[in-house]
């Protein structure tokens, strides 16, 4: 069981860790002038992790997840990957 709950940390660690990558391939951490040191948990960055959650929630409250939209962002993906 232990083995079992350390995998599926090391496993969502590595998601995580992925999905951060594609944060920063997309360019929002600049854009919301997020730099390499900053920790997003302290208390002066809190303003820009508040800014970024938002603007993400804002981007899946505004969308439609259709097969359309899913075709479309892929595409758009592919050329910044």
């Amino acid at each position: 069981m232990k083995q079992q709950h350390n995998a599926n940390r090391k496993n969502r660690t590595r998601l995580l860790i992925q999905c951060g990558g594609l944060l920063s391939k997309s360019g929002l951490l600049e854009t919301f002038h997020i730099t390499q040191g900053d920790d997003l948990q302290a208390y002066e960055n809190r303003p820009k992790a508040l800014q970024l959650l938002g603007f993400l929630i804002s981007c899946f409250e505004e969308n439609e997840f259709d097969e359309d939209n899913l075709e479309r962002w892929k595409s758009v993906g592919e050329r910044r990957y």
